[in-house]
């Protein structure tokens, strides 16, 4: 009875073991991200503020003790745009487009395996655009675009 016992499990496993060999974690954050203001005063100021904010983390450690996939596949596609358009007449004008966009990718293992195959990738495109007119009083118009994308694959062994 042991003995087949053993045969029974062993054959399970290595049924269960092909199941396991192409597995692949795949991790996806696309990000479409659009912000538009408009600020019009007659006798006063005008602001407009544009903002877009992304964070994504896709982080995978193996600690040695879980099943690692053998491929593992990170994307996090992002696009921003920005837009502010302010007019004062009789006061100042303010136009603000900010787009800010901070991805970590990392795959690792630590007391073991890393996976097979690692890919990581992280297009972004952004656009921030401001316009600000004032007759009468003063105008600012400011754009900016942020970027931080950090990307490792490796494994502690």
């Amino acid at each position: 009875m042991r003995h087949s016992l053993f045969s029974a499990v062993a054959a399970l496993a290595l049924m269960a073991a092909p199941a396991f060999a192409g597995e692949t974690q795949t991790n996806t954050a696309p990000t479409h991200q659009n912000a538009t203001s408009n600020a019009t005063a007659k006798h006063g100021s005008a602001s407009g503020l544009s903002l877009d904010n992304n964070a994504i983390d896709q982080s995978n450690f193996k600690d040695g003790k879980k099943f690692d996939p053998l491929h593992q596949s990170n994307s996090a596609d992002t696009h921003q745009n920005a837009t502010s358009d302010a007019f004062a007449k009789h006061g100042d004008a303010s136009g603000t487009s900010v787009n800010t966009n901070e991805i970590l990718q990392q795959n690792g293992a630590i007391g073991g395996r890393g996976p097979v195959s690692e890919r990581n990738s992280a297009p972004t495109t952004q656009n921030a655009t401001s316009k600000a007119v004032s007759v009468g009083g003063d105008a600012d118009a400011l754009s900016a675009n942020s970027n931080a994308v950090s990307q490792g694959n490796g494994a502690g062994r």
